[in-house]
């Protein structure tokens, strides 16, 4: 049932996947060829030096393309089951609705995964070959926040969506607002080491909300 509900989600969103796929991997690309670029035009040692010294790490168009991937993902999967009643049929398949439930947002978090875990490997790989490592880990852990924002707008979208009253909607949505906001506080880069933990906590609290969320419409809260 499982792998059933697996491929269902995908015949849902196999378009999606693969313009997020495009996306993430040719702006990739294209900060890559930037790079690159400027490594030729400035100089190796002063690329450098200004990378260091004045914190530009040429990363900036990258902020918010997963969240942005994340809540338009959300919207695909979980609009239709709400418009067209299909949440439904999935309180009533032959399991609990827990688990039917748990396994598409499952299906979300898996997939976002291995696209940010793509993009992230694409950067390191070809940007340790221009950069010294402690650069490209400076790099990673200023991505890091905006990728955790793309998980996290994965699942309070979904929690505002399958929230089955237009109130707790609006009350959902003036909260995930601000939640999103948090991976975005600052520019400065590798800033957020000491707040991970916390973004980690925050994380897995909201992937409880949708399914309290499903509760809800299965109490019949409309």
């Amino acid at each position: 049932m499982i792998k059933a509900i697996f491929y269902k989600e995908w015949l849902k969103t196999r378009l999606l996947w693969f313009i997020a796929v495009v996306s993430h991997v040719g702006l990739v690309v294209y900060l890559l060829l930037s790079l690159r670029s400027t490594l030729l035009s400035h100089g190796t040692v002063e690329t450098w030096a200004t990378m260091i010294g004045r914190d530009t790490l040429m990363i900036g168009r990258l902020t918010y393309l997963p969240l942005l991937t994340g809540v338009i993902l959300s919207l695909c999967q979980w609009l239709p089951e709400m418009v067209q009643k299909r949440i439904r049929l999935t309180l009533h398949l032959p399991i609990d609705y827990t688990r039917s439930v748990t396994a598409m947002l499952l299906f979300g978090f898996i997939g976002l995964s291995v696209l940010f875990m793509l993009d992230a490997s694409l950067l390191a790989v070809v940007e340790q070959r221009w950069l010294p490592r402690e650069l490209v880990w400076r790099i990673f852990l200023t991505c890091l926040p905006w990728y955790i924002a793309g998980l996290l707008g994965y699942s309070l979208a979904a929690w505002c969506i399958l929230e089955p009253q237009w109130r707790g909607r609006c009350f959902n949505m003036l909260i995930s607002v601000p939640l999103i906001a948090l991976c975005f506080l600052t520019t400065q880069p590798a800033c957020y080491i000491y707040m991970f933990p916390w973004l980690i906590a925050l994380l897995l609290v909201a992937t409880i909300l949708p399914l309290y969320s499903v509760y809800r419409f299965k109490l019949g809260k409309q």
